[in-house]
């Protein structure tokens, strides 16, 4: 480690230390008062105190190898949170999750765009053709749009996050891992939640769920959620107008009819909308025309006021059948993702350049899979996957005094993808299990472009229209070797290959063929639960041989993708989460990582003008850090309940530390190094009817960036919500 992360490190171990240290200390003089919990445990029998001070951690059950397992049984490191852990933390949508998770990095681009980096494996480019290398899965659905990727948490039963290529059992792209969120299943019995929130910022919200039974073996449920921020964090100061307000809303529903004993089919739709005044890209060095910036962090000074909205819907079919041996298992889904903004990407007040964008995703998926359920030494699971897309722009505008006329981009790739897979666990011996995988995909790519300039109403293409194909076609695989030294200890070793498919570049004439990428993953690890399972450390090495890397630079407000031929990877991180009592418990994270690019010999350089402006150029890259990838951060939460004669109060916080990274490949920006505190104060009712939850995020109000751009123009940024706090109160029937 060198010494810059040595001078990060220390600070925040000794804040660490004296987070547990006010906590621990809190709990044990607590525990050592005449409290109401000490008085009822005297009263207790004998047998029952024992059970009240039996305190273990819970065993948590995934779906990481496509069965329902023990976390700790499975040879992947995976960070699994429930929607208690959720909720405590403040973990509002999926750009929160890197709070949580060591490895994940999580930045949006356009406001709109969900950009999930693990272990420095992502994306920075945006547009039709491009999905993330890190999946995104609901119910077992695959999300390939990235406006897709960020959405609130709503009806979530569970987040687990699986780091390293997962391509295996979950296909393309799912290269650099995947996140797996799991909703709330109908249950026969009637249960309801109902939430309003009033916070800073002039924010209102609410949001319910409901679930119950129709009819015998027939149940269903619905959740909503509404949220309008009224006040801006920052102004328009050419406008006068706020930015960054913002308004969205949620639901889904879902039907379950348990046809027998043996059979499972589940219906789910659901739809998303988000609106706000962003992108707020606000400019931090001397524009194109010699004005240096001007406002606060939060403040634009450009003429176009911004604009976003998406709209994300679908539905699936979900049938499951247990026959004798084996479970057949059908996830029908079709998706359909759109975004909408505009924007200024000249960073001035003058109207040069105007961007108005407007893409069209739809997708359909089937996937069926035949999983072992015997008892015997070797598990397995067969499956068949087919995935169409269809993604276009209708079309991105270009307009200003740049410009004649008005340049509309029109551009439209279809996909059809196939694979099949397979994959084994044997028993070795009681203690010792060998695992196996193979997929084979094949990507039938299809793109046709044309841009057409309008000129007071009359039409010229100024470039040829492009209709092209490309096939990409890829065998991946997983071998990995696990051992028990004890019912507490597991040890693994793993080799994974992943992919990316590759695509067209949205805005370049003739089209760019995006080569795919590949990732080769070797990893070991250790899971272990201690203490009388009063303590979970679980730890991960590995190295990452990563060829063929998508990235992008906007340049004159157009957005171009290439491959950088090759980078590494290495480092740990770990997950760590501590019982300490009933009513005290803690949770941390860490991440080391070492990604640089081996071979880039001509990324895009860019150097600031003293007029104002940067020259665009390229540099030899090779050597470099892998953007938006932080050599360390770590995290750090912890909850503590505080039993009262008419219900709980439940104290929680969670730390944040990131050692800043670097925002393109030529390593000239840099989001510098940020601590982000949540914390919340809970009352629940005795009978878990009633509760108020006050609430805080980003506490000390640190600034820090969702985007950072270096452009032609300049130098600007898309900033992360400042201090934002609020009231909750929640009801249960």
């Amino acid at each position: 480690m060198d010494r810059m992360v040595q001078s990060k490190v220390r600070p925040l171990l000794l804040a660490g230390a004296s987070f547990t240290s006010i906590l621990w200390g809190a709990a044990f003089a607590q525990t050592a008062s005449a409290s109401p919990l000490a008085a009822d445990q005297s009263a207790m029998p004998a047998e029952d105190q024992h059970a009240a001070d039996t305190t273990v951690l819970q065993e948590v059950v995934v779906t990481a190898q496509k069965r329902a397992e023990k976390a700790q049984d499975v040879p992947i490191a995976i960070t699994a949170l429930s929607s208690e852990a959720l909720t405590a933390s403040g973990t509002i949508d999926t750009s929160d999750l890197k709070a949580l998770t060591p490895g994940l990095n999580f930045n949006t681009a356009l406001a709109g765009y969900g950009q999930p980096r693990i272990r420095g494996v992502g994306t920075t480019a945006q547009g039709p053709g491009i999905e993330n290398p890190v999946a995104t899965y609901v119910d077992g659905v695959y999300i390939a749009s990235p406006s897709g990727a960020l959405f609130s948490l709503i009806d979530v039963d569970q987040v687990a996050v699986l780091k390293g290529p997962q391509g295996t059992l979950f296909g393309r792209n799912a290269t650099g891992g995947l996140i797996q969120v799991t909703s709330r299943t109908p249950t026969p019995d009637f249960t309801a939640d109902l939430q309003t929130t009033y916070g800073n910022y002039n924010t209102v919200g609410t949001s319910g769920y409901v679930s119950g039974g129709l009819a015998n073996g027939l149940m269903a449920s619905a959740a909503v959620m509404y949220e309008n921020q009224g006040d801006g964090f920052g102004k328009n100061l050419v406008t006068g107008q706020d930015v960054q307000t913002h308004r969205s809303i949620a639901g889904r529903g879902k039907l379950l009819w348990q046809a027998d004993a043996d059979t499972d089919i589940t219906l789910s739709g659901d739809y998303a909308q988000y609106k706000a005044a962003d992108p707020a890209f606000h400019t931090f060095s001397t524009n194109i025309l010699g004005v240096s910036p001007s406002g606060g962090n939060y403040d634009i000074a450009l003429d176009q006021q911004p604009y976003v909205k998406t709209e994300n819907w679908g539905t699936s079919l979900t049938a499951k059948h247990d026959f004798d041996s084996v479970q057949l298992l059908s996830i029908s889904a079709y998706r359909e993702s759109s975004l909408h903004t505009i924007f200024d990407p000249d960073e001035t007040a003058a109207p040069l350049l105007n961007l108005d964008i407007s893409q069209h995703d739809k997708q359909f998926s089937q996937e069926l899979q035949l999983l072992s359920t015997n008892s015997g030494p070797l598990k397995w699971v067969l499956g068949a996957y087919y995935f169409w897309a269809d993604q276009r722009y209708d079309p991105s505008n270009t307009s200003g005094s740049f410009l004649p006329g008005t340049l509309s981009l029109f551009t439209n790739q279809l996909l059809n993808s196939y694979a099949a897979f397979g994959q084994g666990t044997y028993a070795l011996g009681d203690d010792t299990n060998l695992t196996a995988g193979l997929r084979y995909t094949m990507d039938d790519r299809s793109v046709k472009s044309s841009e057409v300039l309008d000129i007071g109403g009359f039409l010229v293409t100024p470039v040829t229209p492009v209709n092209e194909s490309k096939s990409f076609n890829k065998l991946t695989w997983r071998l990995s070797l696990d051992h028990r030294f004890s019912p507490e200890l597991l040890a693994y070793a793993s080799y994974n290959r992943g992919f990316k498919g590759g695509s067209f570049t949205a805005m370049a004439f003739p089209e760019v063929v995006l080569k795919p990428e590949v990732l080769d993953a070797y990893e070991v690890g250790l899971k272990s639960d201690l203490l009388n399972r009063r303590l979970r450390v679980n730890v991960a090495a590995f190295y990452y041989d990563y060829q063929n890397i998508q990235v992008n630079q906007i340049q004159n407000g157009l957005l171009f993708v290439y491959n950088a031929q090759g980078a590494h990877s290495y480092g740990m991180d770990a997950d760590i989460e501590a019982q300490v009592t009933n009513h005290l418990s803690f949770n941390a994270g860490v991440s080391l990582l070492h990604a640089r690019y081996t071979s880039f010999p001509a990324a895009f350089l860019t150097t600031p003008l003293q007029t104002g402006g940067n020259a665009v150029g390229t540099v030899d890259a090779s050597g470099n850090h892998l953007q938006n990838t932080p050599d360390f951060t770590f995290n750090l939460g912890g909850r503590y309940i505080i039993p009262i004669s008419f219900g709980d109060i439940t104290v929680a916080a969670n730390y944040y530390y990131n050692g800043g990274y670097y925002t393109a490949p030529e390593n000239r920006l840099k989001q510098p190094h940020y601590n982000v505190l949540d914390a919340s104060v809970t009352w629940t009712s005795t009978d878990d009817r009633y509760s108020l939850r006050f609430w805080a995020k980003n506490l000390t109000d640190q600034f820090y960036t969702t985007q950072m751009d270096a452009t032609n123009f300049g130098d600007s940024w898309g900033s992360a919500p400042p201090r934002t706090f609020g009231v909750t109160a929640g009801l249960h029937f």
